[in-house]
């Protein structure tokens, strides 16, 4: 282990930081957005401003990268990370903080770029699955440490945007003094659509229908919490508490698709979330925030989970050289419908209040479930008798997709790769 994660330690400890920070400015903006007056359309429109903002990310940074290298676009995105968070208490109304929002999801989605094809340089055939659960793990933990600092002053404070802009400094410092070798460019994202439909029309609509869902509650989570009378603490713990779901849920889900059709059980999760969804709606109450909080978790377990399966169920029936292309095409469709989720959850919410954004969430996912059960029934067998084990991994953008093992399989031209590789709809 020490000899793994020795050459990457400067990496890891950047992404911690990087993560903590981003976890706190990301959930701290809509508790500021509502203290600031801004209405719920308001604030899913910067929310979704993020996403749009992390698609165009994906696709400049390569460009970037193969311009002045690995570390100092890592230096300039993170210090421009930082500045941008400043910024946000400084010009509080709806224009700048969309602009704002934006280029953070710019500089976010190109740090993660930058961080996983690091990883990927650094990793070998025999560590690759261990490295990549490390790196999960450090990206779920420091995200529910960023979420709950949130608690360390109230939303109005500038300081907690001080914080998260010296966490997101500080950041810069392990990767700079590195003496390791920065790896090669970044390729440009490959992005195929009617091919991924092709493949599997439940992975890509489930990538969309999910953007949807997820993209709306990380926007807009919090600021159901504050309008229900939630304290400040209770509404960190509603979105932790979705964050930790997730985490607890995803492999357990993940290794039962292995033995199911994957459909079933994202069929099961769909409903079993939607349910949830509509339990939030119905018993959210501000002087019941513990019930709050549980559900919230079983949700999160349900439905951050999903996209997971989704993958893993489009990658089955992908040739190897396909890999790449379809990891790509799921998350930027899973991101420009992040962006959309947000305004139509807003929608919700202006007709029947803060409990719209679980009946949104609870259609979509019936919506969802609905689709599967037509699909099973066109095709009720699943395509591959047998499918490899499932593997808890997270890819935020189309470089980490490299990370998984099925990537050098495919560049041997090898028929037998593991098909579970998992990316994780928990984080933002």
């Amino acid at each position: 282990m020490p000899t793994m994660l020795l050459p990457v330690a400067a990496l890891l400890l950047s992404d911690a930081l990087l993560l903590v920070g981003h976890g706190l400015s990301f959930t701290v903006l809509p508790l500021r957005a509502v203290a600031e007056g801004f209405s719920d359309g308001a604030i899913a429109i910067t929310g979704s401003a993020y996403f749009v903002g992390f698609i165009g990310g994906c696709l400049l940074t390569p460009r970037v990268v193969r311009r002045v290298g690995h570390i100092r676009s890592f230096a300039v995105l993170s210090s421009a990370f930082s500045a941008l968070v400043l910024l946000f208490p400084m010009v509080p109304e709806v224009i700048s903080w969309t602009l704002l929002r934006a280029a953070t999801g710019v500089c976010m989605s190109g740090l993660y770029m930058i961080i996983e094809s690091w990883l990927n340089e650094r990793a070998s055939s025999d560590n690759r699955g261990a490295l990549l659960s490390i790196y999960t793990i450090i990206n779920l933990v420091m995200i529910i440490l960023g979420q709950q600092a949130v608690n360390l002053a109230p939303a109005q404070d500038p300081m907690l945007f001080a914080g998260a802009a010296v966490l997101l400094s500080f950041a810069v410092i392990p990767v700079s003094l590195s003496g390791a070798t920065a790896p090669a460019p970044l390729a440009d994202v490959q992005l195929d659509l009617r091919a991924l439909w092709r493949i599997s029309p439940v992975g890509l609509g489930g990538a969309a229908m999910l953007g949807l869902i997820t993209g709306s509650f990380w926007a807009l989570g919090p600021v159901f919490g504050r309008t229900l009378g939630l304290d400040t603490q209770a509404v960190t713990w509603v979105i932790s508490g979705a964050t930790l779901g997730a985490a607890l849920f995803q492999y357990p889900l993940g290794r039962l698709s292995d033995h199911l059709d994957r459909r079933l059980v994202l069929l099961f999760s769909c409903l079993a979330g939607a349910g949830t969804a509509f339990a939030l709606a119905l018993f959210s109450e501000a002087t019941r925030p513990a019930l709050v909080i549980a559900l919230s978790t079983l949700w999160g377990g349900f439905v951050l989970t999903l996209y997971a399966v989704c993958n893993a169920h489009a990658n089955d029936r992908a040739d190897p050289s396909q890999f790449v292309m379809v990891g790509t095409s799921l998350l930027l469709t899973y991101g420009a419908t992040s962006a959309l989720g947000a305004p139509l959850a807003a929608y919700a919410m202006h007709l029947v209040g803060p409990e719209g954004l679980w009946w949104f969430s609870g259609a979509a996912l019936l919506l969802f479930a609905l689709g599967l059960a037509q699909q099973r029934q066109q095709k009720p067998r699943p395509v591959l008798e047998e499918t490899e084990q499932f593997v808890l991994a997270a890819s935020l953008t189309p470089a980490g997709l490299e990370l998984d093992p099925r990537a050098e399989s495919a560049d041997d031209d090898r028929v037998n790769v593991p098909s579970g590789y998992a990316t994780d709809g928990a984080q933002p």
